[in-house]
């Protein structure tokens, strides 16, 4: 009887041993060839974005621009060309949290990168792979300091446009864009609108010496009042200073209709 008793008790430890084990090496190969800790982090991410799933709709993002070598990576959208900042997005490559707003509702960190050569912002998905949203379905977006606007107004093609002074009586905005034979170069047209109009006043066809003018009809309504704000603080509309002088001027007008 002792006999018999030991014997189940022997039966008993083999089958609580070895049972988890048959059934881990199930889990494992009906993984497909997945890792179980990478379905696990999968799932662990799919979690944590439960709220955001929304935003993860459209077609997937391919890599058109790589021209030498390396492949789509899971942390940044492109590998480095010959030269600093050659591809085809704004400032990066890198996908970084940020606030969207994409069909009216308002999401924050997530993922992503904005295409400046197709006009495109792309997301990291969940399952770490870049997704191109829809047109028309994303109103605003921020992007290392910048925030872009899905602009339609008079004057503009719709398209977005990063927000350099955003008011009632008047705006600054501009027009990142890339030719894809020039990645590493960011081109930045700037307009101002009032009244619901766009005018230019910095395109890349212009001449340096005609962005002060174009400021000063665009505000004829102030033109000697700015064009002495202009002179007294030693504003300049070269390439290099053009972006900070145009914000200050703009600034400056839409202050005085406040008044």
């Amino acid at each position: 009887m002792r006999t018999e008793i030991r014997a189940g008790r022997i039966i008993c430890v083999v089958v609580v041993v070895f049972a988890p084990l048959f059934l881990y090496s199930q889990s494992e190969t009906s993984a497909s060839g997945s890792s179980v800790y990478q379905i696990a982090f999968d799932s662990a991410v799919s979690n944590l974005n439960r709220n955001q799933l929304a935003v993860y709709t459209g077609r997937e993002y391919y890599p058109y621009f790589i021209k030498k070598v390396g492949q789509y990576g899971v942390t940044s959208a492109t590998t480095a060309g010959s030269r600093p900042g050659e591809h085809p997005f704004f400032i990066s490559d890198a996908f970084l949290p940020e606030l969207i707003e994409f069909e009216g509702t308002t999401y924050r960190s997530v993922n992503l990168a904005y295409d400046i050569c197709r006009s495109e912002v792309v997301v990291l998905s969940p399952k770490r792979n870049g997704i191109v949203l829809p047109d028309g379905k994303v109103q605003k977006f921020t992007y290392s300091g910048h925030t872009f606007r899905a602009l339609n107004v008079g004057g503009l093609k719709a398209d977005f446009y990063d927000i350099l002074v955003w008011t009632d009586s008047a705006s600054l905005v501009v027009k990142r864009w890339k030719k894809q034979n020039e990645l590493w170069h960011t081109i930045s047209d700037y307009y101002v609108i009032r009244n619901g109009e766009a005018f230019p006043v910095s395109l890349v066809t212009m001449k340096t010496v005609g962005v002060k003018a174009a400021v000063l009809d665009i505000f004829k309504d102030r033109k000697d009042i700015v064009r002495a704000y202009i002179r007294q603080n030693h504003l300049k509309f070269s390439p290099k200073k053009r972006e900070q002088s145009l914000t200050r001027v703009v600034e400056y007008y839409a202050s005085l209709k406040t008044k």
